[in-house]
């Protein structure tokens, strides 16, 4: 009996053991259960974000998600997917909300799986309905680019080189050809920014990281050191700057903190605001930016806007240039809505003829001077990311190139101004004194000159760069209204009268300038033979051309007895006659007039004093002059050759003429000269190509989707 009831118990024990074992295998069904479904939340989720293309109108579905859980892991479950945004600063505990807008675009896919639990044993209705769910993200795929003025590669010369020479650095070819490597490197903002020491969250979002970029500001020295040291830590080999340290050295303070990371609306940065809906900075932060674009981006900036003088450039040797990198260029990261700059590349061209070597003695004796300060912004260029084709193999991007190129203008600019402000023309432009005439300003003006605009789209894989280019002719018609602009002013010379200088006030004024070349003494008479010998023969020796002679009929005045007779003769006889007297008594007084109605005096009386007298004088040059058969004035009233750009003779009448002659025909070739002097200037002195404009993409970064919830 005792045996018996003892096997009992044991087969009691065995039993209740057996159950005990069948109820962990169901609870590790439970877990395995809940794991596989999670596993298929995880991976739809997964596949949902990364096609958010494939998200239903409503954001109630996405087909990705849902073929995945459904078709590829034949869940046997209910599946709930919404399409939303996902956000740290989202108040829910996943972060995810279905409602988008601006600052909240559509980039996480939700994913609820639910399936109900078969027990083994038993019809237990109160094993649990399992429910899971998983949220994936994936960040705005990112590109870097930059834009710029096409730097061409003119004798042996780099693209970091025509650089320097806007900065007045000059490396020797070896040397540049050296760094020449640079183009194919890249590093991260995240690697330069540990290298300056500058620490970074690890979850910064993309507001925070603009902020931080723009307030840290760093030296030149500073920016060479950190790019050498995360090239030499990435394993780039013989990178030395220390020869483009020391030569930027002799021109820029490199040690002084002047470059300002990130741009802001204070000012720009190295590198461009980051356009991208908030969220982790971290696909910004591993972007790769090329070093070479990093380098001339920040000796740009370093600049400050400082002028440099263009050496070697050369219009007949008489007129002076300046260049400067007025507006730095950027580099772009970011996503859709990202924008880079070109450096803007300023020239100022400075056309004086005060500065015409062995003409000043005849510009002095006419009173003649023009100049014309010209500005010219070669390309004014905005490059703005609008599409990321991740789906495409490779991944391009579309970035559409707006510019504007040569927009001119010619006015006085404070000095302070001319290389540290942007749109000159448009904001501190004022009236220049251009030309004045016979000691008269005749013209006091200011030109504008529109530039050309372009807008144009190009594709891009990663390291590959596009150009766009303005129409050949167009930009030849641009740069032929600034001549015809210069020709115009140069023609208001032999057309005095519509800035008030008539016949009569010009021949006035031509007198008094050769009185006083004739007689350099202003404290005695006018000597008037020495007058007339200037006037009919020149002074070769000092640039003054001849006027000549030229008879008048009933020009020379003699005593008739009580009255004054005139006979025939040339106009100095008259001229001479007039002033002296020749005997006609002592008493000064009108002699008479001469054709036209142009009056003439006796100037000798011994009543006359030398201020009378000297007036008298010039009266009676300006008289006589009047009377030659070609006018004072050009006939073509400045309209002939003076303004035709396709010949560089000046052809012309009057006396006027005759003495602006050699003036005019050194200068007109130099103002016909200003458009090749442009595109000559920037293409071969700083390798610049007027009217293109190249769009670099650095490199793209199409984030993979990523789970977060």
């Amino acid at each position: 009996m005792q045996q018996r009831g003892g096997m009992s118990v044991t087969m009691m024990l065995v039993m209740l053991g057996l159950v005990m074992m069948l109820g962990l295998v169901e609870i590790g069904f439970l877990y395995w259960a809940k794991r596989d479904a999670q596993k298929v939340a995880d991976l739809a989720a997964l596949a949902g974000a990364q096609r958010l293309e494939l998200c239903a109108a409503n954001q109630a579905d996405n087909s990705a998600a849902r073929g995945n859980a459904i078709t590829a892991n034949r869940f046997p479950g209910t599946v709930q997917v919404q399409c939303g945004n996902w956000n740290p600063a989202n108040p829910a505990a996943d972060h995810f909300t279905t409602t988008l807008g601006p600052q909240a675009p559509l980039n996480a896919v939700r994913v609820q799986a639910q399936r109900s639990v078969l027990p083994f044993f038993g019809q237990n209705t109160t094993l649990p309905t399992l429910q899971v769910q998983a949220v994936a993200m994936r960040a705005q795929p990112t590109a870097v680019f930059s834009v710029g003025s096409q730097l061409l590669r003119v004798n042996g010369n780099t693209p970091l080189g025509n650089v320097l020479r806007l900065v007045g650095v000059d490396l020797d070819r070896t040397t540049l050809l050296g760094y020449d490597g640079l183009a194919q490197a890249h590093i991260t903002p995240g690697g330069l920014l540990q290298a300056l020491g500058i620490e970074v969250a690890a979850d910064i979002g993309i507001a925070e990281f603009n902020r931080l970029l723009a307030a840290n500001r760093i030296s030149l020295g500073q920016l060479l050191d950190a790019t050498a040291t995360v090239l030499a830590q990435s394993g780039v080999a013989n990178v030395d700057l220390r020869a483009l340290k020391d030569a930027l050295a002799t021109q820029i303070n490199i040690d002084q903190a002047n470059l300002q990371l990130g741009s802001n609306d204070a000012g720009s940065g190295l590198f461009a605001r980051i356009v991208a809906p908030e969220g982790p900075a971290s696909s910004a932060l591993r972007a790769d930016v090329n070093v070479m674009d990093l380098l001339t981006t920040g000796i740009s900036i370093a600049n400050g806007g400082r002028g440099v003088d263009v050496d070697n450039l050369s219009v007949l040797g008489l007129v002076n240039a300046k260049a400067a990198i007025i507006e730095p260029p950027s580099i772009a990261i970011g996503g859709v809505g990202t924008r880079a700059y070109n450096a803007q590349v300023r020239l100022n061209v400075d056309v004086d003829s005060n500065n015409l070597v062995g003409l000043g003695p005849i510009l002095s004796t006419l009173g003649v001077r023009l100049h014309l300060p010209i500005y010219a912004d070669v390309t004014n260029a905005m490059g703005t990311l609008t599409a990321l084709q991740c789906g495409a193999q490779p991944p391009t991007a579309t970035i559409n190139v707006e510019s504007s190129v040569l927009r001119a203008c010619v006015g006085r600019v404070d000095p302070a101004n001319r290389f540290s402000t942007r749109n000159v023309c448009e904001t501190t432009l004022e009236n220049e004194q251009m030309l004045t005439l016979l000691g008269a300003t005749l013209v006091n003006d200011k030109i504008r000159l529109n530039g050309l605009t372009h807008a144009e789209s190009v594709t891009l894989a990663a390291g590959e760069t596009a150009s766009t280019r303005i129409n050949a002719a167009l930009l030849g018609d641009t740069v032929a209204a600034l001549v015809n602009e210069l020709l115009r002013v140069l023609g208001n010379v032999l057309n005095p009268a519509p800035k008030g200088l008539g016949t009569a006030e010009t021949a006035n004024r031509l007198a008094e300038q050769y009185l006083k070349a004739a007689n350099p003494d202003p404290g005695k008479k006018y000597d008037v033979h020495a007058t007339i010998d200037l006037l009919k023969n020149g002074a070769p020796a000092r640039g003054i051309e001849p006027i000549g002679t030229w008879n008048i009929p009933k020009g020379v005045p003699y005593p008739c007895g009580l009255i004054t007779c005139f006979r025939d003769g040339t106009v100095w006889e008259g001229y001479e006659a007039a002033v002296t007297g020749n005997g006609q008594g002592l008493l000064g007084g009108v002699l008479g007039t001469l054709l036209g109605g142009l009056v003439i005096n006796r100037c000798n009386s011994l009543l006359t004093g030398l201020l009378a007298y000297n007036a008298c004088v010039k009266g009676n040059l300006a008289s006589y002059l009047q009377t030659a058969e070609e006018g004072v004035l050009d006939s073509f009233q400045g309209s002939g050759s003076v303004v035709d750009p396709s010949t560089d003779t000046v052809a012309c009448s009057g006396l006027l003429c005759l003495g602006l002659k050699p003036v005019l025909d050194l200068l007109k070739p130099i103002l016909n000269g200003v458009g090749t002097l442009l595109t000559q200037t920037l293409a071969q002195v700083l390798g610049l190509e007027l009217g293109r404009t190249d769009v670099h993409l650095q490199s793209i970064n199409c984030s993979p989707a990523q789970l977060v919830y």
